[in-house]
């Protein structure tokens, strides 16, 4: 399996997407299992030549089928595996939480299968233009093509609370619901409703996530740090707590867990077998 991702280059654009992930493959009977961890991102998957289907295993798997498929991922906290066989060519375009809703109108859920997320949100010209992308070899210049497809489908959307709510937690480094309520001068009440509404997932687990994230690049870069340290540059209380979070988001302890991981360009953290 090869993996590349591609960095937006149009800053108002990188506001609102992260980055671009191709998961490529031509060998016909190669398998591998592919395990996706809680981010704060959503992405919008596209397939050439197959569909992701859930299965009774709890294993999302790319089924053959003609045509340009898609799907969606949103925030969610139990790590999800993709079961892979075969050739593979598939475009992850991953959003920021507020970018999510500067392109889509279908509310978030934790997953989105089974339906044309392409056509509802850009029309079926979109299959076309995707069918253009995948007939393109060199990655980057496919992530230079959809950059500026995605230019012209912004939408037109105000969203001031949920704004100001990224800027302090992003910007000014909130860390806590209580704090965030604070700086907001607002109840905590309204930014669990918002975020329940808005990302099916509740602020504090938001910050979960985001901690969570952090001592994963540490754990995949700084190969040589304490555990100790981690957790206090991660923002956890102490190890104990940094040790029952990994194992929450995870199911594996540090040591385990950090033999599997596998870093794409310092942009994404997987795990592989």
């Amino acid at each position: 399996m090869l993996f590349d991702t591609y960095k937006i280059q149009d800053p108002e654009l990188a506001s609102y997407i992260q980055y671009v992930l191709f998961n490529y493959s031509d060998h016909m009977m190669e398998q591998q299992l592919i395990t996706s961890f809680a981010n704060n991102n959503i992405c919008l998957g596209i397939i050439k030549e197959k569909m992701m289907i859930g299965s009774s295993d709890r294993i999302k798997r790319a089924a053959p089928k003609a045509g340009i498929h898609s799907y969606l991922s949103g925030m969610y906290l139990q790590p999800h595996c993709f079961g892979l066989c075969g050739s593979f060519d598939e475009i992850c375009i991953d959003f920021t939480p507020l970018g999510y809703y500067r392109y889509f109108k279908i509310p978030l859920r934790t997953y989105v299968f089974g339906e044309d997320v392409l056509a509802e949100a850009w029309g079926k010209p979109a299959h076309g233009f995707f069918e253009g992308v995948f007939s393109e070899q060199d990655f980057q210049q496919r992530g230079c093509m959809i950059e500026a497809f995605l230019k012209e489908k912004l939408l037109v959307v105000t969203q001031p609370f949920l704004q100001q709510c990224f800027y302090y937690i992003h910007g000014v480094k909130i860390s806590s619901l209580k704090e965030l309520a604070a700086r907001l001068r607002c109840s905590e009440k309204r930014i669990v409703r918002t975020f329940t509404a808005q990302f099916d997932i509740t602020p504090k687990d938001y910050f979960r996530i985001l901690r969570f994230r952090n001592a994963l690049q540490l754990m995949s870069r700084c190969r040589g740090m304490k555990l100790t340290q981690i957790a206090y540059e991660a923002g956890f209380y102490d190890q104990s707590h940094f040790i029952k979070d990994i194992r929450f988001f995870t199911g594996k302890t540090p040591g385990y867990l950090s033999d599997d991981l596998y870093d794409i360009k310092n942009d994404v953290i997987v795990a592989l077998r």
